[in-house]
């Protein structure tokens, strides 16, 4: 079956050109091509201009694969934050936005999101329209908290996750998962569904939530 999914996956992605020049010509590393899928980032990325996103935040950048579709998606005057704890990577990402020219746009931010996320507002960003979540999991229950706190109302946030992953493992049933559910679930800001997928990724799938 997995086989299916990467062909057809090979296949919409030469129909609907969703690979990008620029993005495909800055991460020529295998490894982090084999991490990345150009089908997912396009649907990031339009997802932010149906938004009509002016100012996005992402947290957790690795390499910067999604930062790249998401800044790419802000108008001239947009803003993104993107950050990230690992020197390696938030070097790395900082090198592929200043190749593809969205420096002025996209500042990487060197530190643990949990520090940071307090304080961005401080820093002269305003609430955000769009806010993608790709970090490490057991810090969602706070990551989506803050992300809330930081947006407004018609704001859409996005979470990724590893579905199969995750319950072969049990961790629906972690209490930090439990209190993610009941945040998306009880906040009365919050309306949210899960959504799986299938692909070049394997089973994945991603929680939306849009924001009253």
């Amino acid at each position: 079956m997995s086989k299916l999914w990467n062909d057809v996956d090979a296949y919409f992605t030469s129909q609907l050109n969703a690979d990008d020049e620029v993005i495909t010509g800055i991460l020529e590393n295998e490894e982090e091509r084999s991490e990345a899928a150009s089908g997912q980032g396009k649907f990031l990325q339009l997802l932010a201009r149906i938004k009509g996103a002016k100012t996005v935040l992402e947290i957790g950048t690795l390499s910067g694969y999604s930062t790249l579709w998401l800044g790419k998606a802000l108008p001239e005057e947009g803003r993104m934050a993107t950050l990230e704890s690992n020197p390696e990577y938030a070097k790395t990402a900082f090198e592929h936005i200043k190749a593809a020219e969205l420096d002025d746009k996209v500042e990487v931010i060197e530190a643990p999101a949990e520090n940071t996320l307090p304080k961005l507002l401080e820093r002269g960003y305003p609430r955000f329209d769009f806010i993608y979540i790709n970090a490490n999991q057991k810090h969602y229950p706070d990551y989506l908290e803050a992300a809330i706190n930081m947006a407004k109302s018609g704001s859409v946030i996005l979470t990724e996750r590893k579905i199969m992953e995750s319950f072969e493992e049990e961790e629906a049933k972690c209490p930090k998962m439990q209190r993610f559910l009941q945040i998306l679930t009880e906040h009365p800001r919050v309306d949210a569904t899960a959504v799986q997928t299938v692909g070049s990724r394997g089973h994945d799938g991603f929680v939306m939530a849009v924001l009253d």
